[in-house]
């Protein structure tokens, strides 16, 4: 009895554990919006300090990824990773347009966001704009963020959802991938879409 009671005990702390890893490798800051009507048009200023409307982009497919010039993990990862998906579309990737929208438009100028996008070598149009339009793209689309204080020398960072929405040619919202979505994974939802 004593046996049969210690295995039980060991299999409810194994079964706890990885629902714990589950969670965490499921895990994006802010909530995941699944409805239907989420996307569209949306008006903000480009990285040349110039009126951007996605509805300028049709015919195009769009990815839009929200997050900030100062961001240290995901926002690096996954423009390098749209890199990657660049280079695996070949010759269709004119096609493909990438869109960074910063959720810190105290600190990420038009001036700005040019100087960091080019450090990546994509075709990726930076964004940005006043907070209230900025909020009102987000919550279109579903994402999040958050501004938390810190010690560091930029004073606050921002805690953001980390996914990447697919726009088909007509502006609709097709699909969204997470952050930890292969190249190859990313790719495959492109392709379908390209002429």
């Amino acid at each position: 009895m004593k046996m049969n009671a210690s295995f039980a005990m060991r299999f409810f702390e194994l079964l706890s554990a990885l629902l714990v890893i589950q969670a965490c490798t499921n895990s994006q800051v802010g909530t995941h919006n699944h409805a239907t009507e989420a996307g569209g048009d949306f008006t903000l200023t480009d990285y040349n300090n110039q009126s951007f409307s996605l509805s300028q982009q049709r015919g195009k497919i769009v990815l839009i990824f929200f997050g900030y010039t100062n961001c240290a993990d995901a926002c690096p990862t996954m423009l390098t990773k749209l890199k990657r998906v660049y280079a695996e579309l070949g010759d269709k990737r004119d096609q493909v347009q990438a869109v960074f929208i910063s959720v810190d438009p105290e600190r990420d100028t038009p001036a700005v966001l040019k100087d960091y996008l080019k450090f990546f070598s994509i075709d990726a149009i930076g964004l940005t704009g006043k907070k209230d339009d900025i909020d009102k793209v987000v919550k279109q689309y579903g994402a999040s963020y958050e501004i938390e204080q810190s010690d560091s020398a930029a004073g606050y960072h921002v805690n953001h959802s980390t996914y990447l929405y697919l726009i088909d040619q007509n502006g609709k919202l097709q699909s969204q991938f997470k952050h930890l979505d292969s190249v190859d994974a990313i790719a495959a939802g492109i392709k379908p879409l390209l002429k």
